[in-house]
């Protein structure tokens, strides 16, 4: 089984399968905060008592995170978590593309690319295997529907899922009353968060409300300008 950034995650759950390109209210622009979460949990960079990102030294060893963490990395002085989520969109501008190259890699997902009006360069990623994405699912399941407690990775995922409005379209196939079940029971991780034990170990909650914050953001402004 392959072990998932919540980058990943979210980007298997955000795309169609078949068409390769963004489902619903999925906006790519939610994978920058999710990639510095990568990056904590992975042990590339830390973050100190004044909310600053530190690399530690370890490489990733992932696409995105290495060219996410490079970076950060080439910034003289250290900079805050808040920066950071401000600034990584700016600086890799094609996320979806970015956090795909390891799923392409993989055979999980397919590259196509394409020209509209024989100008612009478009790309899309339909799954080429659904196995990766059918666990994803079956994991959420077990934590949304039938109650599992999640583990601190899970946490964090279903409160970016939950956030960036995503629940719906990771419990698609189960009936009504589970899925509204299963955004209720979202609502009720991600509020309690930063009071995970688990997560508290990892990332400061100061961290965790500027990621999540920064995702909002991504998502209101989306929301606003359609």
């Amino acid at each position: 089984m392959m072990d998932l950034l919540l980058s990943e995650e979210l980007l298997l759950i955000g795309l169609d399968d078949d068409s390769g390109k963004a489902r619903g209210m999925f906006d790519p622009g939610s994978l920058h905060g999710a990639l510095l979460c990568d990056l904590i949990e992975r042990g590339a960079v830390t973050v100190d008592d004044r909310k600053k990102v530190h690399p530690t030294g370890v490489a990733p060893g992932h696409p995105a995170l290495d060219a996410v963490l490079a970076t950060i990395a080439a910034d003289p002085k250290p900079r805050s978590v808040s920066h950071w989520t401000s600034t990584l969109p700016w600086k890799h501008t094609k996320p979806a593309e970015l956090v795909a190259q390891r799923l392409v890699a993989d055979g999980v997902l397919s590259r196509e690319e394409g020209r509209v009006l024989g100008l612009f360069r478009t790309v899309r990623l339909p799954e080429s295997d659904p196995g990766p994405e059918r666990a994803l699912r079956e994991r959420l399941r077990s934590v949304l529907v039938h109650g599992t407690t999640p583990g601190g990775h899970d946490a964090l995922l279903v409160a970016l899922l939950h956030t960036t409005h995503q629940v719906r379209a990771a419990l698609s196939g189960v009936d009504t009353a589970q899925r509204r079940a299963g955004e209720k029971r979202a609502r009720a991780v991600a509020t309690g968060l930063a009071d995970d034990p688990v997560l508290k170990a990892q990332y400061d909650a100061a961290v965790l409300a500027a990621v999540m914050t920064t995702v909002s953001a991504v998502v209101v402004t989306t929301s606003g300008s359609t």
